[in-house]
Parts: C-alpha cells; sequence; structure tokens
C-alpha cells in the first residue's frame, strides 16, 4: 500500500504517496517500466485516498501524463529513483513532482549549467545540489517539458527552509515545497489549474 505523505508544507489540495520501489527492466526498457508503475501508482492513491475514485491516466513518452477522474481532468506527477517512486495528484493544481537520493552527489560544473542568470548565490549556498536539481525538475514536470527544457530557464528563490518560489522564462510563476523523506528529497512544485 502506499504511503501517503503528510508534510505540513504540502499544499491541502494535493495528495502525496511513496512507495519502496525497485524496477526490473529485464526484457523492457525502464521508461516503460517507470511509466506503467507510476500509473499503478496513481491508481491505488485514488482508490485508499480518493474514496475509491477510479483514476484513467494516459502516458507518453517525454510528455506529462494526463489524468481524469470521473471525465473531469487532474493533475499528476510521479517520480522514481533505485529504489522508490513517489507521485502527485490534484484536482485544483497544476503538479510537478521529483525525488532524489539525499546521498546522490551531483558534478559542481552542472550547478553553472543549472543556475539560472537571475538566481541569488544563497539558493546554492544554502541548498545541496540535488535538492536544488529536484526544484528544476518539479517545476519543469510540472509544466510538461522535463528535461528537455534547460533547467536554467526556471529561476528559484528562497521563502523558507520548505517552500519556494518559481520563475519560468515566459515570466509565469509557481510555488514549490521541498522536504526530506525516506532519506530522499522530494520537491513538488504546484499553482492554480487554468
Amino acid at each position: 500500500m502506499p504511503e501517503l505523505i503528510e508534510h505540513p508544507s504540502i499544499p491541502d489540495e494535493v495528495i502525496v504517496a511513496y512507495e519502496p520501489l525497485t524496477i526490473e527492466t529485464t526484457g523492457g526498457d525502464r521508461d516503460t517500466s517507470e511509466s506503467i508503475t507510476g500509473t499503478l501508482l496513481l491508481k491505488r492513491m485514488a482508490d485508499r485516498y480518493l474514496d475509491g475514485k477510479t483514476i484513467d491516466v494516459f502516458t507518453k513518452k517525454y510528455e506529462k501524463p494526463q489524468a481524469f477522474i470521473d471525465g473531469e481532468e487532474v493533475s499528476v506527477s510521479f517520480s522514481h529513483t533505485d529504489d522508490a517512486i513517489v507521485a502527485a495528484i490534484s484536482t485544483s493544481l497544476n503538479v510537478g513532482v521529483d525525488m532524489e537520493a539525499k546521498s546522490r552527489e551531483v558534478h559542481e560544473r552542472l550547478a553553472s549549467r543549472m543556475k539560472s542568470k537571475d538566481e541569488k548565490s544563497t539558493l546554492y549556498e544554502g541548498n545541496s545540489l540535488i535538492r536544488v536539481w529536484t526544484f528544476k525538475e518539479a517545476a519543469l514536470k510540472m509544466i510538461g517539458t522535463g528535461l528537455r527544457k534547460p533547467m536554467n530557464h526556471v529561476t528559484v528563490s528562497i521563502e523558507n527552509e520548505h517552500h519556494f518560489n518559481a520563475e519560468f522564462d515566459d515570466g509565469n510563476r509557481a510555488k514549490i515545497c521541498s522536504f526530506i523523506h525516506q532519506d530522499h528529497w522530494i520537491s513538488i512544485c504546484y499553482k492554480l489549474l487554468p
């Protein structure tokens, strides 16, 4: 059963769940396996945390998953590490989630490619690079591009220990919450659905 994450930084309108997971890719590719396991987690979440409702999820490679509950579109996102999966569902907010192992190393050279011209150095001085990575990837997942858009197109600013602001190169803005769960950094980017 998925573990409901109840961190005080998560907006009430977002359901987030976590599961330990090992992805087997023998005879298939990792992207397909991740898509299947993400869809299954979302279905279990809807059943358990949305009063037994059925969620229909449609995934395409390199696209944000589309999901519907009773014919109404909802926003979903999921993320994998080598040993776990996390997913988010919201009926009123557009969401993107990313998760990385807290211990994962990111090379310092990557910081210069991640950093937008408008970001303050305190973001990088006060947070591990892998945490900043999760801010950026969650934001890019929320808008549906994922890493097809460079991370430096998102400017992140600090609000407090668990809350951040994201501004995209087109002027759109969103919020990010970020916290540690089961030795993973989890970041969720969100804004009101149009």
